[in-house]
């Protein structure tokens, strides 16, 4: 009977999940200032929507399941869920963290899709603003770069990363998280690498990040900057929600279930220290 439970509890909390018109497109309605999307885990493969033919193709795999174990470990922790929003179709045959023409390449479906996943992020963070007047946007994505690093993107290239402080904090007007200092007590740049900045609790909790006081930039310079998605959607363009693009290593973090789950538990321990510091928000039980 205990083993009939455990076995139907997952199940419970999985199927919360519910999804919009598209077929293609999940939406968990969250009821936290949080709104998580992973546009690039996908594995559906329609006959009627053609490859893409031109851009980048390749999968980040099991960002759209990581994305769920997030928003359980969410669950666990605050009794609440982030907004989840995850593109299922695969990214050959549409990306949805590029601009129109090349996400869908002229494709009708593949345009219906993408506004669909776009539209919901945008009621999602419009939901945010009424009922919190603040929030965090991460768009979730997997890298394959040898550094094995966690890559936190916040619109500023490695070349910007490698400038002194002095120069970086001129940036912030360009970054996805350029109004968090209207409401976060710390400075720009303790916001972006410093011990209170997301890679630097999660640095603090044993990982890898970039940028980070310990690895303030990538040496060979693979490092994922941010692209579309974390542009509209964090604070480059104004409003109160910040973003980030969160780039992830396969192994020790994709790869496995066990690695998932772990990686959710040390990330959302993170975004609710973050988020406290930051947005004087407490989001714990």
């Amino acid at each position: 009977m205990i083993k009939l439970l455990l076995l139907i509890i997952p199940f419970i909390l999985s199927a919360s999940l519910e999804y919009t018109n598209s077929n293609y497109v999940k939406y968990l309605q969250g009821t936290l200032p949080i709104i998580i999307s992973a546009p690039h885990g996908g594995t559906i493969q329609p006959d009627n929507i053609p490859n893409r033919t031109y851009g980048k193709k390749g999968r980040d795999r099991n960002t759209n399941l990581l994305a769920q174990d997030i928003a359980l470990e969410f669950h666990k922790q605050t009794g609440k869920y982030p907004y989840i929003i995850i593109l299922e179709l695969a990214r050959k045959k549409l990306d949805a963290n590029r601009e129109i023409k090349e996400a869908a390449q002229e494709n009708q479906e593949a345009i219906k899709i993408y506004n669909t996943f776009h539209s919901t992020i945008q009621n999602s963070i419009e939901e945010v603003n009424q009922k919190f007047k603040q929030g965090l946007y991460i768009d979730l994505h997997g890298h394959s770069h040898p550094n094995n690093y966690i890559e936190f993107g916040y619109l500023l290239s490695n070349d910007i990363l490698k400038l002194p402080n002095s120069e970086i904090k001129k940036y912030q007007d360009v970054s996805s998280i350029k109004n968090l200092s209207n409401i976060s007590k710390e400075s720009f740049i303790e916001q972006l690498k410093g011990k209170n900045s997301l890679s630097g609790i999660m640095s603090k909790k044993g990982y890898k990040t970039i940028p980070s006081k310990n690895i303030p930039y990538a040496l060979d310079d693979k490092y994922f900057k941010g692209a579309y998605n974390t542009k509209r959607y964090g604070s480059y363009y104004g409003g109160n929600i910040n973003g980030v693009q969160i780039e992830l290593p396969r192994v020790g973090f994709r790869d496995t279930e066990e690695n998932r789950k772990k990686f959710a538990k040390d990330l959302v321990k993170s975004i609710i220290e973050f988020m406290m510091t930051h947005y004087d928000i407490n989001l714990e039980k």
